[in-house]
């Protein structure tokens, strides 16, 4: 905040001086109109889903390539809102990037989530050998990112088709946002939990039902 380079060190002069421009032009999201909206999307899920695969493979060095991949984005996510809110323009900034950055985001940490399940099988593998625990630490997690595929497939669709309508209404803004926000919510959270009070187990990637354990 006290430093006016740190914003161009972290998002590069090339990105900064662009925005800026699009700031005087009176269209400081103007960048989300170029291109083509298919090619953007396919060019943004396989962006995501790639730093994902980073953040879950890196796991397996204890835990720090993960951390690292999680800091350095939380970074460049932290600048670019401040870039936007020491210009006045920060709740705009949610109701145009969080369109798709809410999905995308919370998918992004998730995937972490998956590469510290493998890191934290290969540093404590309790009573199993380190190899049992990384294989069943393995599995566990690619479950996780197979499960995230969808997520990210949908906020590339909205990144690429929709956020570019940087002049739609709040209203519909906030309902794309709180959707959002409430789908991640009940598949990864409120569902899980229901499942498991449930008594409704996966074994070997079969389904098993309370009346099944015995």
């Amino acid at each position: 905040m006290s430093d006016g380079q740190f914003v161009r060190q972290i998002l590069g002069d090339g990105y900064v001086e662009m925005t800026e421009e699009n700031i005087r032009k009176g269209d400081p999201f103007g960048v989300y109109k170029n291109g083509n909206e298919f090619g953007m999307f396919v060019n943004i899920a396989a962006n995501n889903i790639r730093v994902a695969l980073m953040a879950f493979a890196l796991g397996i060095v204890a835990c720090v390539g993960t951390l690292y991949i999680l800091f350095s984005n939380g970074l460049m996510l932290g600048t670019f809102q401040h870039m936007f809110f020491a210009k006045g323009l920060g709740w705009k900034s949610i109701l145009v990037v969080w369109i798709h950055g809410t999905i995308e985001i919370s998918a992004i940490v998730i995937a972490g989530t998956a590469g510290l399940i493998i890191g934290n099988a290969f540093l404590f593998p309790g009573t199993y050998s380190r190899t049992d625990s990384l294989k069943m630490g393995a599995k566990d997690a690619v479950k996780v990112i197979i499960g995230l595929i969808p997520f990210f497939l949908i906020a590339a669709f909205f990144e690429g088709f929709i956020t570019r309508h940087t002049e739609m209404p709040v209203w519909l803004s906030l309902l794309i946002l709180i959707g959002s926000a409430l789908l991640i919510i009940w598949y990864f959270i409120v569902y899980p939990i229901l499942l498991g009070k449930s008594g409704i187990q996966v074994v070997k990637g079969e389904v098993i039902y309370p009346e099944q354990h015995d």
